[in-house]
């Protein structure tokens, strides 16, 4: 039996990418076809305030023109089995087109301020969210493997020679504040640290990081350390996983929970960094969520101030084998009653 699945999308790479790795955990128990639909909500917050009032506490389903007006819905052929969204901007088109199929609809991530009875399941990181369908979830999926990255790697055909550790940066966020200390920091860090081990960087910013905050950087970083950069603000390239699956060390700043996430897809867990000024909003999930990953083996946590002397302990190196998908997934192909192969 196939399931066909629709991953409702309102455009963001990182919601997709939840959704992608959700349908692949399942996939390894019952055959998927993932069908990407498009629903991405063309209205400002006042507009989505509008909309979820019209759908009021029971979610009751916006007509199909506001679905194609708004959201430049266009239904893909086929009926569906199962939907799959992420991200609250898809929840308005996911639970119109659930009601409409009278299909389940599964969503990851945080889900307020929207009931939690609009949906079938939700896989939620929260601690706060515990409603009659709500799943907690230890690690939100990703569609970054491990065999993704080695494939890229690969086929990498300027990849560099000798060992090499990759730096993948975000920058500031809600909770963390990066300041011109902690980049100098880094860079610092990151010479020693070369010295220390033989090894080059492979780095890579991000949208996030800013022209500001790279230039602090490579200001106290040794060009003689760095064996390939990819410096976001002056030419964008899309080398991650390249990068990932390249490096026998992977660090990645805490800012970004989707870096994070999809930096525990690599050959030893990743090296998880933090500025000196992190403040966590308010009944935030981030706190809980990066402890369990720790916990778990699957991120080693430092502080950017205390990583000149790092190193790797034995269990560190050792690393997890318990995968928390594929127990995820057993868990919801439960609640969606199907059998698993």
């Amino acid at each position: 039996m196939k399931l066909i699945v629709w991953i409702v999308s309102e455009g963001s790479p990182g919601h997709i990418s939840q959704s992608m790795g959700l349908v692949g955990a399942l996939s390894r128990h019952i055959e998927m076809e993932p069908v990407l639909v498009e629903a991405r909500p063309e209205l400002g917050g006042f507009g989505r305030s509008l909309l979820k009032l019209w759908m009021g506490r029971k979610g009751r389903r916006l007509p199909h023109w506001i679905l194609k007006l708004f959201f430049g819905f266009v239904r893909p052929d086929g009926n569906p089995d199962l939907l799959v969204a992420s991200g609250g901007k898809s929840v308005f088109a996911a639970r119109s087109l659930a009601l409409r199929e009278n299909r389940p609809l599964v969503f990851i991530g945080e889900r307020k301020p929207f009931p939690s009875a609009w949906f079938h399941t939700v896989l939620t990181p929260s601690e706060f969210e515990r409603d009659q369908n709500d799943v907690p979830l230890k690690m939100i999926p990703t569609s970054v493997t491990s065999e993704k990255l080695e494939k890229a790697a690969c086929a990498w055909i300027e990849r560099p020679e000798g060992p090499l550790w990759a730096m993948v940066l975000g920058g500031k966020s809600l909770s963390h504040s990066f300041t011109e200390q902690d980049w100098k920091g880094l860079g610092r860090a990151m010479n020693r640290l070369s010295e220390m081990n033989g090894i080059r960087w492979l780095v890579t910013s991000s949208r996030r990081t800013g022209g500001q905050a790279e230039a602090w950087l490579r200001e106290s970083l040794d060009s003689n350390h760095v064996a390939g950069a990819v410096w976001w603000s002056e030419k964008p390239e899309k080398l991650l996983y390249e990068y990932l699956g390249s490096a026998g060390q992977v660090f990645v700043t805490q800012d970004s929970v989707t870096m994070v996430t999809e930096a525990t897809a690599c050959k030893s867990p990743p090296v998880v960094l933090t500025p000196a000024q992190v403040r966590f909003p308010k009944k935030s999930f981030l706190p809980r969520y990066f402890q369990d990953l720790d916990e778990s083996g699957l991120i080693v946590r430092r502080k950017i101030e205390d990583l000149g002397d790092f190193e790797l302990t034995a269990s560190e190196k050792a690393g997890v084998h318990e995968d928390p998908l594929d127990l995820i997934a057993g868990v919801l192909l439960a609640r969606l009653c199907l059998d698993q192969d």
